[in-house]
């Protein structure tokens, strides 16, 4: 009986540790099986976007936008400074070993050859070429002929109209392209052929070949009437001219600035180096 008993015992104890145990194991578990579940989205998720969670490539240089010891080539040909013809191939250490970085820049040229090609720029003689190409552009910007228009009314009084034309004369005379558009006022007495006629040749009298020259014929429809004035070739000629003669002005004035900055920079040197030395001289004398 005593045994019975016993065994009784030991299998209840057994079944309830188990049965304590059984809610930890299943949280384990489904522990567990949720961080694999995660990961495996992780997973998942990394391999369909290379993205997630990170920041987004930057995009690749240009392969012409390399220089100096950013170069990625181990190899390379000089462009011979001298001869402007290309040397034998080596080293890019070596070549990055003989000139100074602060006047120089080594960039790459071309590299499509098997032997990718270098040239070295010098930056005060660039730069100089690019201030002369901007020079250029805004030379030819300002020297370019702009298309300008001048509204007149048909029932305009007669200052009106001498006005209308002195404004139309002055653009002419600065160059500029002139359209003249004549058109009735909304709610205005119409005016006669006749008049319209008279008043487009007070206009044709003071400007086509006076200060300017028709490059079309009138523009004719219905209630408008549109003359196209081109300015004469003479005023378009004096026009670059003094374009030109206040850019050789500005220029000028530009570089006496500069000089007067370099000349005030040596002496503040030369002032700065004569009291070192006498300072020099000095502690010298008291030693």
């Amino acid at each position: 009986m005593a045994p019975r008993i016993t065994t009784l015992i030991r299998s209840i104890t057994t079944a309830s540790a188990t049965s304590s145990l059984q809610p930890v194991i299943t949280a384990r578990a489904s522990s567990s099986r949720e961080r694999l579940r995660f990961v495996r989205q992780a997973s998942s998720s990394s391999s369909s976007s290379p993205s997630f969670g990170l920041r987004a490539p930057a995009p690749e240089a240009h392969p012409l936008s390399y220089k100096d010891a950013s170069i990625p080539y181990r190899s390379v040909q000089l462009v011979d400074p001298a001869t402007n013809h290309l040397m034998d191939p080596q080293p890019l250490r070596s070549i990055l070993q003989t000139y100074d970085k602060s006047t120089h820049t080594l960039v790459l040229v071309n590299i499509d050859r098997e032997t990718p090609i270098v040239k070295l720029i010098n930056k005060v003689e660039e730069r100089k070429k690019e201030r002369e190409s901007e020079e250029k552009i805004r030379l030819k910007k300002r020297m370019s002929i702009e298309e300008k228009e001048v509204q007149v009314s048909w029932q305009s009084a007669k200052g009106d109209l001498s006005h209308k034309l002195e404004l139309a004369k002055s653009l002419l005379e600065k160059g500029d392209r002139v359209q003249i558009v004549f058109a009735n006022r909304k709610k205005s007495e119409s005016i006669s052929d006749p008049k319209k006629q008279e008043i487009i040749s007070s206009f044709d009298t003071e400007l086509d070949g006076v200060v300017g020259k028709k490059w079309k014929d009138d523009d004719k429809n219905k209630g408008l009437w549109i003359l196209y004035y081109n300015p004469l070739e003479s005023t378009r000629n004096q026009v670059q001219s003094k374009v030109k003669d206040q850019e050789l002005a500005k220029r000028k004035e530009k570089e006496e600035k500069k000089e007067a900055r370099r000349k005030k920079e040596e002496e503040r040197r030369l002032k700065a180096e004569a009291r070192a030395a006498a300072a020099a001289d000095e502690n010298s004398s008291l030693a």
